[in-house]
């Protein structure tokens, strides 16, 4: 299920705010997560995506988190920020909608309940200048 492999992509990304990470990590992550082959070609495919695109997804939130920059949002809140907006920018065969709600269950998951109407506020903002 891609929610599983949204999850293992997040807790690499989490992961990574705080240690430089290998790919042995990646892969336990991974394989703890028991992902099936095509959610784990999806979850390689988002965080290469991520890695890939971070400072124009850290551009991409920071513009959008109004009031704050992009240092001061929550550690949990960015790992569920660049999934959704990398979703949003890079897999056209993910709808938007499918993005902001995955990453709201993250938000609901592992951050706090103010949390949910930031994210929920920058991912709308996101959605609306993707649409334009």
């Amino acid at each position: 299920m891609r929610r599983d492999a949204r999850e293992a992509v997040y807790k690499i990304l989490y992961a990574d705010l705080f240690y430089e990470n290998d790919d042995e990590f990646e892969k336990e992550t991974m394989e703890e997560s028991s992902l099936s082959k095509d959610d784990e070609e999806f979850a390689n495919a988002l965080l290469s995506a991520i890695k890939e695109h971070k400072s124009e997804l850290e551009e991409i939130i920071g513009k959008h988190a109004r009031g704050y920059s992009f240092e001061r949002i929550f550690s949990t809140d960015k790992c569920a920020l660049y999934i959704a907006v990398a979703e949003i920018k890079y897999f056209d065969d993910i709808p938007t909608v499918v993005s902001i709600d995955e990453a709201l269950s993250l938000v609901r998951k592992y951050s706090t309940e103010e949390s949910l109407n930031f994210v929920n506020g920058i991912l709308a903002s996101v959605k609306k200048e993707q649409e334009a």
